[in-house]
């Protein structure tokens, strides 16, 4: 495929969208695209990436040079407001605008660039999410030509190895986040401490601060908190996690700690909202819940009978690898980019 893509932003290891868009690059390498990236941080030589992108061949241009952009050249971006507010610059040298709103909500300068008309295809991961919004941005601009394609975004497992020789004389439950309130329940610790299990109890929480204890209280002393993935990497919270137990207050699109969750062995348990619907098959790749109740029955389950939770993990392994493989997305992509051509 002799397509040249030029990206703003700039992959990541670690948190969101950055994260996503280094999955991503896999899947376009695969195809044959040129990426090019513009990046929105002015340090991007710093960038823990940085080395990585130029020794496999892509083009790193300077931050923020629009004039970088051919006539018409394929522009795309995961959720960087940066890019939204640079988008009427962007629009004098390309029409194919591309953006992917990893969240369930609308950007205010996204709105401001639909009246505009500055974004020609908008991309999802979660059709249950273009649904809900597609609606929205017509009503804000009915113009026919402006698309709206649920897509499937590459997960790369071999990052998340899947660990099948857990401990059997302790059993780890864990919560893996941003540090902000919203990805914490208020009943928290209620659940952490009233589940039940034949084994010593050890919680670990990786992304966990002062905003974080805010809503929910002081952890039980047999809980390790850690900051950062810079604390405590995200494979070794996997290993030591017989389940994700993870009650929270928002509506998650297409969460990728599912993916490394299911990649590593380590058994959801997690809101019946929002991508876990999509993601999860209830009581076979993972638990869904509605009420603190419910978190505490399904965490004990999964304590006292390891063999169900070992075919479990199994299942969501391979439930993972059939949603977020290389050959599904792929193909997706190829339908992607058949649409930008035509934009």
């Amino acid at each position: 495929m002799s397509v040249a893509l030029y990206i703003v932003g700039f992959p990541s290891l670690y948190g969101g969208a950055g994260a996503e868009l280094y999955h991503q690059v896999r899947a376009w390498e695969t195809l044959g695209v040129v990426l090019h990236f513009i990046p929105t941080q002015k340090n991007v030589r710093k960038a823990a990436l940085y080395g990585e992108m130029t020794e496999r061949g892509h083009v790193i241009h300077d931050a923020y040079d629009w004039a970088a952009i051919p006539e018409d050249a394929p522009v795309i971006s995961f959720c960087n407001e940066d890019f939204l507010a640079a988008l009427p610059e962007i629009r004098k040298r390309t029409r194919r605008t591309v953006f992917v709103n990893c969240m369930t909500w609308l950007f205010g300068k996204e709105k401001e660039a639909m009246s505009r008309g500055d974004i020609a295809l908008f991309l999802y991961q979660n059709d249950k999410v273009r649904q809900s919004m597609a609606p929205r941005l017509r009503a804000i601009n009915d113009d026919p030509a402006i698309s709206f394609i649920t897509f499937r975004p590459y997960f790369d497992s071999s990052a998340f190895p899947y660990v099948a020789d857990r401990a059997s004389d302790w059993f780890g439950a864990g919560h893996i986040s941003r540090q902000d309130e919203d990805k914490f329940s208020k009943d928290t610790w209620r659940i952490y401490e009233h589940f039940a299990s034949p084994v010593p109890k050890r919680g670990t929480f990786l992304g966990f601060d002062a905003r974080s204890a805010a809503k929910t209280g002081k952890p039980p002393d047999w809980v390790e908190s850690f900051h950062d993935q810079k604390s405590l990497s995200q494979q070794e919270f996997y290993r030591r996690c017989h389940i994700v137990l993870q009650p929270t207050d928002t509506t998650e699109n297409w969460p990728r700690v599912g993916f490394e969750a299911m990649a590593s062995g380590s058994v959801l348990i997690v809101d019946k909202r929002g991508g876990w619907e999509q993601m999860i098959e209830h009581g076979r790749t993972g638990w869904l819940c509605e009420s603190p109740g419910d978190f505490i029955a399904c965490a004990t389950k999964m304590a006292w009978e390891p063999h169900y939770r070992e075919d479990m993990a199994a299942a969501a392994r391979e439930r993972g690898l059939a949603l977020g493989g290389l050959e599904a997305s792929l193909e997706s992509w190829r339908q992607v980019f058949d649409v930008i051509e035509e934009l």
